[in-house]
């Protein structure tokens, strides 16, 4: 069965991309107080004007403001500070600024519109009266729109608009993480329930302190239990137990998409992690309506013992679906209230209304690597994953999602395709010296290669087309804006591929690619993918390539990756089986990836990014037939 979608369970920064326009206006009912760290105050973005000089954009007082208006509409009563901080507040939210980040790179002054990406990470946590967090969140948001450039000056035009549009999104996903948070909606609701007045502080300061302000450790407090808390003939409350569980949803097609009337299943397991036992313990769903109408929840569980592990499959069939979209599903469970019960999981899956076409609508994350399943697949391969997004030269213009693609890349060899984790290299942003790819390429690669080898090579980043041969380099970490002395070539890339005992080899290239230095502007070569001397050695070598023309490689926000790598990935997992004999050969991959790419490109921006594969299509070479991953 093929995963619809994976779960997020990182406890690292989440990227959030909106399921609509429409904001949600949870109007909880709490009063609560927003403290905000001092880099809301500071905020501003750097980025260099088409001069290169360093410009530094403040984004701080349409970040308070948008923290203002959003979290009024999440509830019912909000005093942001420094304003005076109600006794009677219910909670605290502090907040601070995470990673801020503008990709943008002006080549040359003229009266020309570039892309450019704002990147703005917030910090944030819920603190209720008693101490408690009740919801901690490091969210990421990347807007990328278009900057426009005047021949006589260094200003560049429109990037407040796309900062705008950035702190918009992910305030936004802050005020979704606080609405729909769990224990925070069920304080809503216990404090809906209770006369008007504080919720009790069982003898804690009004004004809790959040994680985000790096407590130090207090010791703990007897304090006597009030009528308020528990009433006077309450017997004694049962111990304290916790739960954990893991979900997965299957589709009946295992296309990964939920198409109407398709019958689907949400497979539960749960475990009782503490010492007493958890009574009243139910699986619930709740989202999207085509999915959760047919569905009848909560299912109960009943009771499960200390170390007890309960399973349970919710079957359902999708309802009515109007169009192609980003839908998506919250499972959760229910217990006694002595049980602390483990954060919700989402899905967010693909739903149209048949299976025509075959675009993706969503992006599925990528990013949670299946198990694996023991013993290597593939004991004899060796992989190779580099990527490089960021330069020791900052003249050279970042590639925010290089090292982020390469890394899980280098997973997705060692847990889909099946290599041994001592036969996988992976080399990130500092760690891509030119040197480190010489010793990866030329040393290592020989050491760990042999006559039945089938090596995967994965690199991600920037290179340079040469304005008179159209010879590609790759640009390492130590790499100039101004030199071609350490780059690397693809040439040489290929000579060592061809001097390494090695059977064939799949090299796969997400690369944005930029003209020489001092070529002219007017005259673009294209770039050149074989070399003149290739002979019969590119029999042994396929090559695949997601960004055939001299421009940036479109990102793909949904996925936080970059769009060719993202259906790599995408495709390994399954998708690319397009005859679903469970197999993904390399010819597959290669038609799933044009055709998802191509179309993903026009659509979320109006150009054109072309893939190319070689062998090509219609080729009979045996390259096209290297089996890549078989999905379970």
């Amino acid at each position: 069965m093929a995963l619809v979608a994976a779960l997020l369970f990182s406890s690292g920064c989440q990227y959030f991309s909106p399921r609509s326009n429409v904001p949600t206006h949870y109007n909880l009912p709490l009063t609560v107080y927003v403290r905000l760290d001092p880099s809301i105050r500071a905020g501003a973005v750097d980025y260099r004007d088409a001069c290169g000089q360093t410009v530094s954009l403040p984004i701080h007082d349409t970040l308070e403001a948008e923290l203002k208006r959003r979290m009024a509409q999440v509830f019912e009563r909000v005093t942001i500070e420094p304003g005076p901080a109600a006794d009677a507040s219910d909670g605290v939210i502090d907040v601070a600024l995470g990673l801020r980040q503008v990709e943008l790179f002006i080549p040359r002054k003229g009266n020309k519109t570039y892309p450019a990406s704002v990147t703005l990470g917030l910090d944030f946590a819920y603190t209720d009266r008693q101490g408690a967090v009740l919801h901690a969140k490091k969210l990421q948001s990347v807007i990328t729109g278009e900057v426009e450039v005047r021949a006589e000056t260094c200003n560049i035009s429109g990037l407040e608009q796309v900062a705008q549009q950035t702190i918009a999104r992910v305030v936004e996903g802050m005020a979704e993480q606080l609405g729909t948070a769990t224990k925070i909606r069920e304080q809503a609701q216990w404090r809906n329930s209770r006369p008007a007045g504080p919720i009790p502080t069982a003898g804690q300061p009004a004004l809790p302190v959040s994680p985000l302000q790096n407590p130090a450790p207090m010791p703990p407090t007897a304090t006597a239990v009030t009528e308020a808390t528990q009433p006077a003939a309450a017997v004694a409350p049962s111990k304290p137990t916790h739960l954990s569980f893991r979900t997965i949803l299957r589709d009946h097609n295992q296309n990964q998409v939920l198409e109407q009337n398709e019958t689907f299943s949400v497979e539960f397991e749960v475990k009782n992690e503490g010492e007493a036992a958890a009574e009243g313990v139910a699986v619930d769903l709740k989202g999207h309506a085509a999915i959760v109408s047919g569905v009848t929840t909560p299912v109960p569980l009943g009771l499960l013992q200390p170390g007890e592990i309960r399973r349970v499959t919710v079957d359902g069939k999708v309802g009515t679906v109007s169009d192609a979209e980003q839908a998506e599903l919250i499972c959760a469970l229910q217990a006694a209230p002595n049980v602390s019960l483990p954060a919700p999981k989402k899905f967010f899956v693909a739903i149209r209304p048949d299976a025509g076409g075959n675009v993706e609508v969503l992006s599925v994350d990528v990013d949670q690597l299946p198990s694996k399943n023991g013993k290597a697949v593939q004991p004899q391969a060796v992989g190779i994953a580099i990527g490089v997004g960021t330069f020791r030269d900052r003249a050279v213009p970042p590639m925010m999602l290089a090292a982020h693609d390469a890394e899980v890349m280098g997973g997705y060899f060692k847990s889909v395709l099946g290599l041994p984790p001592q036969k996988v290299k992976v080399a990130l942003d500092a760690k891509g010296l030119k040197d480190d790819w010489i010793e990866i390429f030329e040393q290592w690669l020989p050491k760990h290669a042999g006559p039945s080898t089938t090596a995967y090579v994965y690199v991600a980043g920037r290179a340079v087309v040469d304005s008179e041969t159209g010879a590609v380099a790759m640009l390492p970490y130590d790499a100039t804006v101004s030199g071609q002395t350490r780059t690397f070539s693809l040439a040489r890339l290929q000579r060592a591929l061809a001097n390494a005992p090695v059977k064939q080899a799949v090299v796969m290239l997400e690369l944005s690619l930029e003209p020489s230095a001092g070529s002219d502007p007017g005259r673009i070569v294209p770039p050149r993918w074989l070399p003149h001397d290739a002979g019969g050695e590119q029999d042994r070598v396929m090559l695949m390539v997601g960004n055939a023309a001299v421009q940036e490689a479109q990102a793909y926000q949904p996925g936080q990756h970059g769009l060719f790598t993202y259906f790599l990935l995408k495709g390994m997992r399954g998708a690319a089986d397009l005859d679903k004999n469970g197999t993904v050969l390399t010819g597959e991959l290669c038609a799933y990836v044009h055709g998802q790419v191509g179309a993903i490109a026009h659509t979320q921006s109006g150009a054109i990014q072309e893939t190319l594969c070689l062998p090509a299509a219609g080729d009979r070479s045996p390259l096209r037939g290297i089996v890549v991953s078989r999905p379970q």
